[in-house]
C-alpha cells in the first residue's frame, strides 16, 4: 500500500496529501475512490484476519488485531519443545480458558476454532486424619491429606476429540474422625490420568514430662501417565507433631498446583479442607468427650486452554 502517486492530477505534494488553499488558490489534493476503498481494504483483512468481525461503530479494532496477530505469529514461529508427540506449533491464538470441577463425568467438546488444546488435569486430595474423643492423658494427632498427581499436555484437536472427550473427576477424601480417606482419580479421556492423593495418619500419644510424637501425612497420588509436558507426582501432606515442651500441631494439606493446601490446625479444631486436588488438614485433640473433624481433600479438577 502507497500513496496513489501513479494517478495523474491527484496533487500530491512532497508525496503526500495537502488542504485546499483559498488565499493562495492552490487546490487541494484529490482522494481517488480506488486508492480510498483500497486503505479501507487493507485495514478490514487486518481486522478479519484476527478473527474479528468489522463494526462501523468501533475505532479500536486495527489495534486489537495488530496485537493478536503479532501475539500469534510469534507463537507460530517459536520453534516446538515437543518433538516426536506430532505437534507441529507449540500454541496459536488463545480463544478461551475452560475449567471444569464438577465431580463425575463431564463431556468436553472444543471450541469449534480451536485447532489445540492445553490440558491441565490433577487428581482429588485426600483428606487429613481426625480424631476422635480421646482417653485420660492422652492426646491424638492427625497427618495432612496428600494431594493428587498433576498431568499437563498440548493435543491437536481431532475430529474424535469434536465428538466430545469424557472428563472424570473424582472426590476429595472425606472430612474423617480417624484416619483419612484417599481422593478419587482423574482423567482426560484417554489421554492423561493421574491419581488422587492419600489420608493423614493419626497417632495417639501418652502426655507425660518427655513425651512427644509425630506422624505423618499422606502421600501424594503417585500415578500420573500421558502428559506430554508434565507428569508429576503430588505433594505429600505434612507431618503432624507434639512435643512437651512447645505443644501440638496438626498437619497440612499437600499443595496441588492450583491451591497452596490446606493450613494446619491447633488442639481441640476441626481441619480445614483442600481445594482442586490439594489435601486436607488433620487436626489433633485431647479431648476426652468430644470428636474434631479432619478437613475433606479438594476435588479433581481439569482446565483446558484452547488455542485457534
Amino acid at each position: 500500500m502507497d500513496y496513489p502517486n501513479s494517478i495523474p492530477g491527484v496533487g500530491l505534494v512532497n508525496g503526500g496529501f495537502v488542504d485546499e488553499n483559498p488565499v493562495a488558490g492552490t487546490p487541494g489534493s484529490l482522494i481517488p475512490a480506488a486508492w480510498g476503498n483500497s486503505v479501507t481494504q487493507e485495514i478490514l483483512n487486518a481486522i478479519k484476519a484476527a478473527g474479528l468481525t468489522p463494526d462501523e461503530s468501533k475505532t479500536n479494532q486495527l489495534a486489537t488485531a495488530i496485537g493478536a496477530l503479532v501475539d500469534f505469529t510469534k507463537m507460530k514461529n517459536t520453534p516446538t519443545t515437543l518433538a516426536g508427540y506430532g505437534i507441529t506449533d507449540a500454541v496459536g491464538r488463545l480463544l478461551a480458558v475452560r475449567q471444569i470441577d464438577a465431580v463425575g463425568i463431564t463431556v468436553y467438546r472444543p471450541n469449534p476454532n480451536a485447532k489445540r488444546i492445553r490440558v491441565r488435569l490433577v487428581g482429588a486430595g485426600g483428606s487429613g486424619g481426625g480424631c476422635a474423643p480421646v482417653e485420660v492423658s492422652t492426646l491424638r494427632i492427625g497427618g495432612g491429606g496428600g494431594a493428587g498427581a498433576y498431568a499437563e499436555g498440548l493435543y491437536d484437536v481431532t475430529t474424535d476429540m469434536l465428538a466430545g472427550v469424557p472428563v472424570t473427576l473424582g472426590a476429595g477424601g472425606a472430612s474423617r474422625t480417624v484416619a483419612g480417606l484417599a481422593g478419587g482419580g482423574a482423567s482426560f479421556g484417554s489421554l492423561m490420568s493421574a491419581a488422587g492423593g492419600a489420608g493423614g495418619s493419626v497417632l495417639a500419644v501418652a502426655v507425660g514430662p518427655t513425651a512427644n510424637g509425630f506422624v505423618q501425612g499422606g502421600p501424594g497420588g503417585q500415578v500420573v501417565t500421558g502428559g506430554n509436558l508434565t507428569n508429576a507426582r503430588g505433594m505429600s501432606g505434612g507431618f503432624a507433631m507434639f512435643n512437651n515442651n512447645w505443644g501440638v500441631l496438626s498437619g497440612t494439606g499437600g499443595a496441588s498446583p492450583f491451591d497452596g493446601g490446606a493450613s494446619s490446625t491447633g488442639i481441640n479444631g476441626n481441619g480445614y479442607a483442600g481445594v482442586r486436588g490439594s489435601g486436607g488438614g488433620g487436626t489433633c485433640s485431647n479431648n476426652t468427650s468430644v470428636s474434631f473433624l479432619s478437613g475433606a481433600g479438594g476435588n479433581a479438577f481439569c482446565e483446558i486452554w484452547e488455542y485457534a
